[in-house]
């Protein structure tokens, strides 16, 4: 038995497999990524009070002598343990190391792939349907999406439709495009409804209230880039998609003349009008902090003309 080994029995810390099975649910919960294990960073002390680490449990420490050097290094038996648990993971493809996310992001941290996601939902005893559910959990393979859509030059003569998208792609093709969609979408806006400013996640933080709306709908063969979406809160993406409102070439909001006709009690809650208070406003929706991903003209055009309601 190696020295770590019988310090890991004497202090009766977890398991390699207990910490990899804790690291996956962390990683789901924490949007599927987190920060290398360092001293001071919370999901080191977070998992420690998850496993219910004593003091001598999480400060005990490895000694390793670099004769040559004449050094004596001291390590973490905790953090080492974290590693080595998060090592076996991405030796099995769960995770992906942070050298290669450094390369994706800039960030040094640990990912969850799409293989890893699917056994963090596993042994959380969720479907892996449920990562429709959780459009802003990256995972490296989407976020490789991503990127490509950020990084994506804007054309002018902008074409919102995909002429050429097969009926027919692999569930994991459209898994993959239709996620990496809707991650880059919301995270551009900030996370918030372009139109009221709404900015909430579930109690969990596993999912965000907002959603990423396509401007030319998805059934009438729109893109799915950042030029054809904006982010909307659920009321105002259904109210967008059947035609209350558009927006005109400058951003500002147009709400349908048909508002006048609605009987006194609908679209409000209380005293508060949900869709009279737009016409009050007379405000631009509240777009990206890059000019180069707002939405694109034609698309707003193509949407008022055969989807709002003059």
């Amino acid at each position: 038995m190696s020295y770590e080994s019988r310090m890991l029995a004497q202090l009766a810390m977890p398991s390699r497999a207990e910490v990899q099975h804790a690291l996956l649910r962390t990683l789901l919960r924490n949007g599927g990524i987190v920060k290398e294990f360092g001293t001071g960073q919370d999901i080191v002390d977070q998992l420690a009070d998850e496993f219910q680490l004593n003091k001598r449990q999480r400060t005990a420490a490895l000694e390793t002598i670099y004769r040559k050097e004449n050094r004596l290094k001291k390590s973490l038996l905790w953090h080492r343990l974290l590693f080595r648990a998060a090592d076996a993971l991405a030796s099995e493809d769960f995770v992906c190391r942070p050298t290669q996310t450094l390369q994706l992001t800039g960030k040094r941290e640990w990912m969850l792939t799409e293989k890893g996601f699917d056994e963090a939902l596993r042994i959380s005893g969720l479907p892996t349907t449920a990562k429709e559910s959780l459009p802003t959990t990256k995972s490296y393979e989407v976020q490789k999406v991503v990127n490509r859509l950020l990084e994506a030059r804007r054309p002018e003569n902008y074409q919102p439709f995909d002429r050429t998208r097969k009926l027919v792609r692999t569930v994991r093709e459209t898994a993959l495009r239709v996620r990496g969609f809707r991650q880059a979408v919301i995270e551009l806006y900030n996370f918030r409804c372009s139109v009221c400013g709404l900015k909430i996640n579930s109690p969990d933080s596993l999912c965000w209230e907002v959603e990423a709306a396509h401007i030319v709908p998805h059934g009438s063969f729109g893109r799915d880039d950042i030029f054809n979406g904006v982010a909307l809160c659920r009321f105002h993406h259904w109210a967008f998609d059947v035609g209350w409102f558009a927006l005109e070439d400058d951003y500002k909001i147009c709400i349908s003349s048909k508002l006048r006709d609605l009987p006194r009690d609908f679209a409000r809650v209380g005293d508060y009008e949900y869709l009279g208070s737009l016409t009050k406003q007379l405000r631009r929706i509240q777009l990206p902090t890059r000019r180069q991903a707002y939405p694109h003209v034609n698309s707003i055009r193509w949407h008022r003309q055969f989807v709002f309601c003059p």
